[in-house]
């Protein structure tokens, strides 16, 4: 039977090869013809293209030929070329001379710039710095033709510079018949694909595109720029039948007899012999098998990282491993006859996990458990323990084996991260107390500064006075950006600054983030101008206020680090999404390095150290800006060259408005006949905040009752009955709220009481509005807030409000 299908093997392998060898003569022959119609298309084509290069380089030297002069020295490039059509030359991308001009004159200022395919082909040759030959297309002048663009580049060095482009027609009939293609005496069927020189991946534009799915003969045509593939087959298909097959197939069978007649002979009288000798080797391999088996599972037991115990039915040891003896100290004769409990367990080993272990072996269950052991030398070690019971047919119990790992640094290691992870929740309740306790203390003075400071400036004062005021109040509002950066750059890391959606004007809040930098813009003399893409939707719906933070941040960057020119803000959307907004800050400022752009956005991060000095700020700004954009579903981009200015990309993801627009509340004068000749209880422990308050209220003639402390604020609220309480949160003896909560539950009095913090957390307005108070002012405080807020609340006290900080 072997004998038999070798030979039957071997005339199917020598019937293949005599095919295999035909198919190749054939394949060869095609490869052969075809190659020479390719060397042909690209000899031509490449031909062609190099008489126009040397136009090209002509016109390069010489940018103000006539179209005589042109047309002169064509004629003599090209000479009598028919399949040239036409060549047009375009400076700026608008044909100012063609070849041949009568015929091609009409052509005479065409603007590329106002055809899109046209402008996108003359600048894909500019950009690739080299010519590219597109088509074929359908030409208008009938017929097909290929299309041929030269970029044309003036000066040297960094003065190079794109001039213009140069086109020329090459008719491809013309080229086609030049190759042998449209002969019509050939012997193959020829396809050509890769327009505007794509290669495999473009369309076919030459013969039936049948042909490459019929194991045809590829070959790439090389283009200047770009390949085409050409597909070939002999015409009529490939020929599968050899000329010699049935001559040949029948002398391979008259050989396969003559092998295998003798050949089944001999084998009949062996076949009794190997039958033997099967059975002797069979018995052989599978004792050799068994040794093997034995030897390598011992190997690998003796070797293994891990313990390995082996213990009989009666639970004492017979054998372990080395890892054993490293781990537990104890010798593999040590260890043989004794009890795995009785030699590792100790004083603090749990019972219970002891006799959970006798029970699994019990009942022949497996389990996997972690214990506490002990080594020779005494020390406790922790021990992940995996225990299989090996029962007989019968189901009694063989042996115990014990694959044991010391974990007790994975024990230390956990409690270690335990440790970790309380310490950092320290940390956090700790950085938070000490933000709180910064505001505070800072806030504090702060407000006596500020205050005293406005109350200066509305002073007559001398213009140099007015001056030393001026930069006081502009000094501190310069620290109180600060701390508020601090603070919002601390809630935004900790997840605790979450956003108000509301619908709004995006026109109006976009005018009003700018108009407040207007100021400082004509100051310096720049052109502060904001465009509107025509497409943008009226309303969105995000947080308006987070969003004008945002653009204060990015314009007021602009501003401070452009000394001459203009910051252009220009709003735009995206396709298909009208509510992807991207708002471009753009300025003519200093300019950023790469290293200084991949590190703008970090913390505490400005361009340099001279940066820092020449315009100060934090370097928080943008980090918090590009925090709450993230939170806004979007980003801050950047790019920028250093001496030429930056443009800043905010994108920001709004949604559709979900209601009508309410028209905004005007801003109301305080009603002053409210607060004048009433009675105002002042809980305030710091001496300069009360001079301040008593100094906003001076002008009214109200009677100010004054309290250093909490307990005292009680007192005078329940004796003198004020008409409003302003009440500091943090005072000494008894805090602010208190003796809020004192005065709602313990009084029948019921005053208005405004909340004056220095805290500016979310969780102190939260505090106050649950303690009972009707409104919240952040230090430090402006004067109008103060009065605005004080008419409110004795205007109608049931209603809780918050009012900002100056």
């Amino acid at each position: 039977m072997i004998a038999l299908l070798v030979v039957i093997v071997a005339l199917i392998f020598a019937e293949q090869q005599n095919r295999t060898i035909h198919q190749q003569s054939l394949r060869a022959d095609v490869q052969s013809e075809a190659g020479l119609i390719r060397s042909r298309l690209e000899g031509h084509l490449n031909a062609d293209l190099q008489l126009i290069k040397g136009l090209v380089a002509v016109l390069a030297l010489d940018r103000t030929m006539s179209q005589e002069r042109f047309s002169e020295i064509a004629s003599i490039a090209v000479g009598d070329m028919p399949e040239i059509l036409n060549i047009a030359v375009a400076p700026d991308l608008v044909v100012t001379m063609v070849y041949p001009y009568e015929r091609n004159k009409a052509a005479l200022g065409l603007d590329y710039n106002q055809n899109d395919a046209q402008r996108e082909a003359a600048l894909r040759a500019r950009d690739i710095d080299n010519v590219v030959l597109a088509g074929p297309v359908e030409l208008v002048q009938g017929g097909r033709g290929f299309i041929g663009r030269f970029p044309i580049f003036v000066d040297e060095g960094d003065e190079r510079r794109f001039w213009g482009i140069v086109s020329t027609v090459v008719d491809a009939q013309i080229v086609y018949a030049d190759a042998g293609l449209t002969d019509a005496s050939a012997t193959l069927d020829i396809a050509l694909a890769g327009r505007d020189g794509m290669g495999e991946q473009g369309d076919v534009f030459y013969g039936d595109g049948a042909i490459f799915e019929r194991d045809a003969v590829l070959m790439d045509i090389a283009l200047p720029t770009g390949t085409w593939q050409m597909a070939a087959t002999p015409r009529g298909g490939w020929s599968s039948e050899p000329q010699n097959l049935w001559p040949m197939r029948l002398i391979l069978l008259t050989a396969g007899v003559l092998i295998i007649v003798p050949t089944y002979m001999a084998c009949r009288l062996s076949a009794i012999r190997r039958s033997a000798i099967k059975k002797l080797r069979t018995r052989e391999q599978e004792l050799q098998h068994k040794q093997v088996e034995l030897e390598q599972l011992s190997t690998v037991a003796q070797n293994a990282s891990d313990s390995i115990i082996l213990s009989g039915a009666d639970g004492c040891i017979f054998w372990v491993n080395a890892a054993f003896t490293r781990m537990t100290g104890y010798s593999i004769e040590e260890a043989k006859g004794q009890r795995p409990g009785d030699l590792l367990n100790g004083a603090e080993t749990d019972l219970t996990t002891v006799r959970e272990i006798a029970e699994h072996i019990a009942r022949g269950e497996r389990l996997h458990r972690q214990i506490l052991n002990y080594t020779k030398s005494g020390e406790k070690i922790w021990v992940d323990t995996n225990l299989v019971p090996v029962q007989d047919e019968t189901g009694e119990l063989r042996m115990v084996i014990g694959i044991e790992r010391d974990v007790t640094a994975s024990k230390r290691n956990a409690a270690e991260l335990a440790d970790a992870k309380l310490a950092a929740e320290k940390a956090d309740r700790a950085k938070s107390e000490f933000l709180a306790n910064m505001s505070h203390e800072i806030r504090t003075p702060m407000n006596g500064i500020i205050g005293m400071a406005d109350l200066l400036s509305e002073s007559d004062l001398p213009e140099e006075e007015e001056q030393y005021v001026q930069v006081i109040r502009t000094s501190s509002k310069a620290l109180l950006k600060i701390i508020n950066d601090i603070l919002d750059l601390s809630r935004l890391e900790s997840g605790k600054l979450s956003l108000t959606d509301v619908d709004f004007n995006l026109e109006t809040c976009v005018e009003s983030a700018v108009d407040l930098l207007r100021p400082v813009a004509q100051d310096k003399a720049l052109l502060l101008n904001v465009d509107y893409a025509p497409d943008l939707p009226d309303r969105v719906r995000t947080d308006d206020g987070r969003l004008r933070q945002i653009l204060v941040n990015l314009v007021g960057n602009a501003v401070k680090f452009t000394s001459s020119g203009r910051i252009d803000v220009r709003v735009m959307r995206a396709k298909g999404n009208p509510y992807a907004l991207t708002i471009d800050v753009d300025d003519t400022g200093i300019g950023l390095s790469q290293l200084q752009l991949r590190n703008i956005f970090e913390r505490f991060s400005q361009a340099d150290a001279a940066t820092t000095r020449a315009f100060g700020g934090t370097g928080l700004g943008l980090t918090i800006s590009r925090h709450l954009a993230s939170q806004m579903g979007g980003d801050i981009t950047v790019c920028s060259r250093p001496g030429e200015g930056s443009c800043f990309s905010l994108h920001v993801q709004c949604k559709p408005p979900v209601g009508e627009l309410e028209a905004p509340a005007a801003r109301l004068e305080p009603d002053l006949d409210r607060i004048r000749g009433s009675k105002v209880l002042l809980a305030e422990d710091n001496r300069t905040n009360r001079l301040l308050i008593r100094k906003y209220l001076s002008d009214l003639s109200v009677e100010l009752i004054e309290a250093q402390n909490g307990l005292e604020a009680v007192e005078l609220c329940a004796s003198c009955q004020p008409d409003v309480v302003l009440m500091d949160m943090s005072m000494p003896v008894m805090d602010g709220l208190t003796a809020t909560r004192l005065i709602r539950n313990e009084q029948s009095f019921q005053p208005p009481i405004v909340a004056l913090t220095a805290n500016a957390f979310a969780s102190d307005r939260e505090a106050c509005a649950a303690a009972g108070m009707n409104s919240f002012l952040s230090k430090p405080i402006n004067k109008q807030h103060l009065l605005r807020c004080m008419a409110s609340v004795m205007a109608g006290p049931d209603t809780v409000s918050q009012v900002a900080s100056a």
